[in-house]
C-alpha cells in the first residue's frame, strides 16, 4: 500500500500547520504571563524565598534569581537576566558554571512541559524529573575537587 506524493505532501503541510497552531495556543499565552510576572517582580519574590537552594547548589544567593528565570522562562531570558544582574552585583565565575550546568539540563521548564504535553506526555513526570536530575547533577558538580579549585581562583 503506497500513497501518492500529493497525499504525502498534503499530510506533511497540514500536519505541520496543525502542530504549529497547537504550540502557539500554549506559547502566546505563556509569553504574556511571563511578561506580567516580570512587570510585577513575581520572579524576584520567588527567588528570595528560594535562597536556601543557593547553599544546596553551592552558589551564592545572587545567583538564584537568574537561575530561576532561566529554568522557568528559558535560556534567552536567563542569559539576559544573568548579564544584567552581573552588571549590578558581580556573580562569581564558579556560579556561572553551576548556572550553566543547571540550565543545560533544565531550562524553559514550563514551555517545554506544555509542548510535550501537547504531544501527549505526562507533564508532571517531565517537570519533576528534569528538576531532580538538574539539581542532583549541579549539587554534585559543585562539590567536585576540580570545581572547588575553580571557585578559589
Amino acid at each position: 500500500m503506497s500513497a501518492s506524493y500529493g497525499v504525502i505532501l498534503h499530510e506533511i503541510f497540514f500536519g505541520c500547520i496543525s502542530t504549529a497552531l497547537n504550540m502557539l495556543k500554549i506559547l502566546i499565552p505563556l509569553m504574556i504571563i511571563v511578561e506580567i510576572l516580570m512587570v510585577y517582580h513575581v520572579m524576584e519574590k520567588v527567588a528570595d524565598r528560594l535562597n536556601f537552594l543557593a547553599g544546596a547548589l553551592g552558589m551564592q544567593k545572587q545567583s538564584i534569581f537568574p537561575l530561576l528565570v532561566g529554568v522557568v522562562m528559558g535560556v534567552t531570558y536567563g542569559a539576559g537576566t544573568l548579564i544584567e544582574i552581573n552588571r549590578r552585583t558581580p556573580i562569581p565565575k564558579g556560579d556561572y558554571v553551576l548556572i550553566g550546568i543547571f540550565m543545560f539540563l533544565c531550562h524553559g521548564i514550563i514551555e517545554t512541559a506544555f509542548i510535550f504535553g501537547v504531544a501527549g506526555a505526562n507533564i508532571l513526570a517531565i517537570t519533576v524529573g528534569r528538576l531532580a536530575i538538574a539539581f542532583l547533577v549541579t549539587a554534585i558538580a559543585a562539590r567536585l575537587p576540580a570545581f572547588q579549585r575553580m571557585k578559589e581562583d
